[in-house]
């Protein structure tokens, strides 16, 4: 039973804050993403002697998520709006080199000033290391899309780094 408690909580741990700003970004409400993506991993716990809790669980994870926050949707009755305030990603510090620390901080200021959708998209890409399939899925674009935001997303990245 520990070591099931010591898996689930670096598992958790892991994936808890992607899980949290895709909902946060899906219900533009911070309380509500917390609801939702504690929903998913009670299920997880729930669930847990019939998963392996590894990252092939993510696409797994992220697709609750989205399910999560439709039914939430539906139950509120609120119109689903596509293009949805900024959300805000978790800041990185390194315990490196200050040259390191700074080099981290450009990269941050850079991503937070990419557009909402070209950021979730990139973040979702390049931090949680989904496919452009399971980005157009979850995100119910096209693939075509998902290239476009990504290459708009390293133009951005490219112009601000020259300067």
């Amino acid at each position: 039973m520990q070591s099931d408690l010591n898996t689930f909580k670096n598992f958790y741990t892991k994936h808890h804050s992607s899980l949290w700003n895709f909902a946060k970004y899906l219900t533009n409400s911070p309380s509500d993403a917390d609801e939702l993506v504690n929903d998913v991993f009670i299920s997880v716990w729930n669930k847990r002697n019939k998963l392996l809790l590894d990252d092939s669980l993510k696409s797994y994870l992220f697709r609750s998520v989205k399910n999560k926050s439709i039914n939430f949707h539906k139950k509120k009755k609120m119109k689903w709006v596509e293009n949805l305030p900024h959300d805000k990603l978790s800041s990185f510090t390194s315990d490196g080199p200050l040259m390191l620390k700074e080099q981290n901080e450009l990269l941050q200021n850079i991503m937070n000033s990419l557009p909402p959708k070209c950021k979730q998209v990139f973040a979702m890409s390049r931090i949680d290391e989904l496919t452009y399939a399971e980005i157009a899925s979850l995100m119910d674009i096209s693939v075509k899309t998902v290239e476009a935001q990504i290459s708009k997303a390293l133009k951005i990245f490219r112009e601000k780094l020259r300067t």
